[in-house]
């Protein structure tokens, strides 16, 4: 290869690859976004009383959101039977894999080609308890 053709050919490979990094790199990342985008997207409330509430969204071509947060153990039931009617036992539901490990674990699956479902087709929620009567609650929603 002549001294001209590597000056022409090697800042083109490293824009093509400076590119594809970019473009992996954003692919990847993670973005805090407002909850409320997040609990909407589910469709769910937000819970009475819910602290430590922190929402992350993942992805450029599907839309996806992971919630944490903690709430009062004795309100878990009633707030997911109020928030997912359509909820899945653990055994029932082929999203969440393997035996619950936590306290609590339910998955929803929605038909993605019905036209009445807007927002998550598949959830998985998880709640871990701890000892001050509150429970970490981790919610999975995706396309």
């Amino acid at each position: 290869m002549s001294v001209a053709a590597a000056w022409v050919t090697l800042p083109i490979a490293y824009a093509v690859l400076s590119a594809g990094v970019l473009f992996v790199t954003a692919a990847q990342d993670d973005y805090g976004v407002p909850c409320k985008e997040a609990f909407d997207y589910m469709p769910a409330r937000i819970p009475e009383g819910a602290t430590d509430l922190r929402c992350r969204s993942h992805g450029l071509m599907d839309q996806t959101f992971q919630v944490t947060f903690r709430m009062p153990q004795a309100d878990l039931d009633a707030w997911v039977a109020e928030s997912f009617p359509d909820r899945r036992p653990p055994n029932e539901n082929p999203f969440l894999l393997g035996p619950c490990e936590v306290d609590f674990c339910a998955g929803v699956m929605r038909d993605r080609l019905d036209p009445a479902i807007v927002g998550a087709a598949d959830i998985a929620l998880s709640a871990d308890h701890s000892d001050d009567g509150t429970t970490v609650v981790h919610i999975d929603a995706g396309e």
